[in-house]
């Protein structure tokens, strides 16, 4: 019989060696797209929402730039606070308490 001797080099895919058992996909943690996905719902809804009472168009490009701040890697917080402060005052109180935790998330 022939004896052929294997040794594997580097990481193996569906391994999990050093990553602290957390599965990882390029440098993007598997848990950051879920922050990055129940962020993206929220504003989705709240646009929505916006959409249906006819809001003003500020307050929904402000939504927007904020949907665009959650898409990238690594979201800033004080682009994110300044546009949350936007939002503030425009009656919007649960939904954006709801925003402010998903948003901590991110960070």
């Amino acid at each position: 019989m022939r004896d052929n001797h294997v040794e594997i080099t580097g990481p193996v895919l569906g391994s999990n060696i050093g990553t602290s058992g957390h599965a990882r996909a390029g440098d993007v943690h598997i848990g950051h797209a879920r922050d990055v996905a129940a962020v993206l719902r929220l504003l989705d809804a709240l646009r929505e929402e916006l959409g249906e009472t006819q809001a003003a168009a500020s307050t929904v490009e402000a939504v927007d730039d904020l949907r665009a701040e959650a898409r990238k890697h690594k979201p800033s917080r004080d682009v994110t606070a300044h546009l949350m402060d936007k939002l503030a005052g425009r009656g919007l109180g649960e939904q954006m308490e709801d925003l402010a935790k998903a948003f901590d998330a991110l960070y």
